[in-house]
């Protein structure tokens, strides 16, 4: 495909949808809270409301990726009791807290899980956001997606984010199961076709492919030469930066939530604990190819983050005192999570029910958003600077 076909192709879907490229490309709730807090200017309370929702809908999912800090190698949901791995979020819960948020600015919501598409009534949760107005976009490993492909195109979905970690004997080496590679190829395809029958672009389809050290660069090349020409993604996004949080960081951050906040028995950050200083070489090989990548004539487009120089990504790797000149994070003033429990988080990475700003099956969302413990939060953030110390190499931070 040539460059002008794929750019009226994009171009066809902006038209159709152009809430959602406004949103996700602008990105102006983010960018004026974060620049008013490294002013100093923190927002007052009863002032900002959540313009995005992430919902981790349940704890369960079918895959076991070596670096997932829920259920991979380190995975800290291992050690949840069974009670809170069956617990799923509730669709009334969810509606109830959506239509308090919808008046005073709700525009998007993310869905995770686990795996989003293992809950029950997904597709009931999908018609309800999109009936509010909102944007919507499930995070999935596609796995689920051939069952749904039609209902979630009828819906109008807005996008759908693909986890994919390379060709098929990498992906399937990360995610430990020898059937999940083709069954994500054909549950894209499923939804590619029924986007072609509706004579539609939507939802946007984006494989995102993490690097790690447990699939390289090389998996990477052979992934695009796999997707090229078959028209199953519109973007592939290059993470070249995996989450990752050196002990001592995540020990620092364990002080600091008991002294604010009386949390102890932290876990989520240890399953994300890895050390990539031995990874320079494989950072070069990332940047030469991604390089490589971008220049490349494929029928979708090619993304990479974070937007560094080339030749500073070996330093993304090996160096976690670099902030990448990011400085100051909004989230817990634009973007809540609620987990599976019900439990609410000023954070979308790091979630310990000892830190817990509330649960709203005891008080409504905006009860717990304007409340004490999430206030503390906000100061303790404030406090170091505007990054805590397990920060560094979150997607919030890395990505935008």
């Amino acid at each position: 495909m040539g460059t002008a076909e794929l750019y009226w192709r994009l171009f066809r879907g902006v038209v159709e949808n152009p809430r959602y490229y406004a949103f996700v490309i602008r990105r102006g709730w983010y960018n004026r809270v974060a620049k008013s807090l490294a002013r100093g200017e923190a927002p007052k309370p009863g002032t900002f409301f959540p313009a995005k929702l992430d919902l981790r809908l349940l704890y369960a999912c079918n895959l076991r990726c070596k670096m997932c800090g829920q259920w991979g190698d380190t995975g800290t949901y291992f050690d949840f009791d069974r009670v809170k791995l069956t617990k799923k979020l509730e669709l009334k819960i969810i509606e109830s807290v959506v239509r308090e948020l919808v008046p005073r600015g709700l525009k998007y919501v993310d869905m995770e899980g686990g795996e989003p598409f293992l809950y029950p009534q997904i597709i009931e949760l999908l018609s309800f956001l999109k009936s509010q107005g909102l944007l919507v976009k499930p995070v999935t490993n596609g796995t689920q997606l051939t069952r749904h492909a039609r209902e979630l195109v009828e819906i109008g979905v807005d996008a759908i984010n693909v986890s994919v970690d390379g060709d098929r004997e990498a992906h399937n080496h990360v995610r430990q199961a020898e059937w999940a590679y083709d069954r994500t190829m054909e549950g894209l395809a499923a939804v590619v076709e029924e986007r072609r029958r509706a004579g539609r672009h939507t939802p946007l389809l984006t494989i995102s492919f993490t690097m790690t050290r447990h699939n390289r660069a090389s998996s990477l090349r052979r992934l695009c030469e796999d997707l090229a020409g078959k028209g199953l993604i519109d973007v592939l996004t290059i993470k070249s930066s995996p989450i990752w949080v050196p002990e001592k960081n995540g020990e620092a951050y364990d002080k600091l939530v008991k002294k604010y906040l009386g949390a102890e028995g932290i876990t989520s950050w240890r399953g994300f604990v890895e050390d990539y200083q031995d990874f320079a070489e494989g950072a070069r090989e990332v940047a030469s190819t991604v390089q490589d990548l971008k220049k490349g004539r494929y029928d979708f487009f090619v993304k990479a983050v974070p937007s560094v120089p080339p030749g500073d990504l070996p330093r993304v790797y090996t160096d976690y005192s670099w902030n990448l000149g990011r400085t100051h994070c909004p989230i817990p003033y634009v973007e809540p999570t609620i987990e599976a429990d019900g439990n609410v988080y000023p954070c979308n990475l790091f979630t310990d029910a000892p830190l817990s700003m509330g649960n709203v099956y005891e008080k409504p969302f905006l009860e717990i958003w304007q409340g004490e413990r999430y206030q503390t939060f906000r100061k303790m953030l404030a406090d170091q600077g505007g990054l805590l110390p397990i920060c560094n190499r979150c997607c919030q931070l890395t990505e935008h």
